[in-house]
């Protein structure tokens, strides 16, 4: 089960890097592109991760993650920030660390969905969560990514497959405690996604959507923006 729910992430993430590699030529309109970015990451919050929290755990639990996480991303925005002004820091640095910052909470995100995983391994359940797990990568591939290609940096096939490893294997190892407890602990995992959806949202906010905001126009970003919810709206229904 470990090792299935580690290549369906994988094979996400790969899908979604090679997407985001296609359509570089978009990466040009920096604000076009992270307009879009911004929306799918709204929308999959929106439309999948939240409800299935709040249905898994509650409202409570939910939100109570959801702040840990923004004072998370908070604390270590402020230390990144501490030694240096933003306006000292290159762009191509900007997208190298909104890309770091990316990892580190699709990361913590992926130990939840591999403790479900884990705790229900029957066949009919199985097989669901491994296919939602499969198409849900692929676009957060897409936002893992374009930072990287935007960043214009030694990016190669290497590189794609280590920060695809690095992502996926928090899913084993959540798959490996899920099994090792028996159980899912509603309030203590939906705290986790809660957690990590706070991150992400305020790295969408801070390092994508805002920058997009202030370099172009804002009735355009946010057009864009609602365009990625739709788009991902679309792609949820048909799945």
């Amino acid at each position: 089960m470990w090792l299935l729910g580690f290549l369906c992430t994988f094979l996400g993430l790969f899908i979604g890097g090679l997407i985001a590699w296609l359509f570089k030529g978009l990466h040009q309109r920096v604000d076009i592109f992270y307009g879009l970015c911004a929306g799918i990451i709204f929308g999959l919050i929106s439309f999948e991760i939240f409800p299935e929290a709040v249905e898994l755990g509650g409202w409570a639990s939910t939100f109570l993650g959801f702040t840990f996480g923004m004072i998370i991303f908070a604390l270590l925005h402020n230390s990144v920030h501490s030694n240096e002004s933003k306006k000292n820091i290159e762009k191509d640095n900007l997208y190298i660390r909104t890309s770091l910052l990316l990892i580190f909470s699709l990361s913590i995100h992926n130990i939840p969905m591999g403790i479900i995983l884990g705790a229900n391994q029957s066949s009919d359940f199985t097989m669901a969560l491994l296919q939602t797990l499969l198409f849900h990568s692929i676009p957060e591939g897409i936002i893992l990514f374009t930072p990287l290609i935007l960043a214009g940096k030694r990016m190669n096939l290497f590189i794609v497959f280590l920060i695809t490893f690095i992502v996926s294997i928090p899913v084993a190892l959540g798959i490996f405690i899920g099994d090792f407890l028996g159980f899912v602990h509603q309030s203590i995992n939906t705290i986790l996604i809660g957690l990590t959806l706070g991150i992400i949202f305020m790295v969408t906010v801070s390092e994508i959507l805002f920058p997009a905001l202030i370099k172009s126009s804002v009735f355009k970003v946010l057009l864009w923006t609602m365009i990625g919810m739709g788009i991902i709206g679309v792609y949820m229904k048909i799945l």
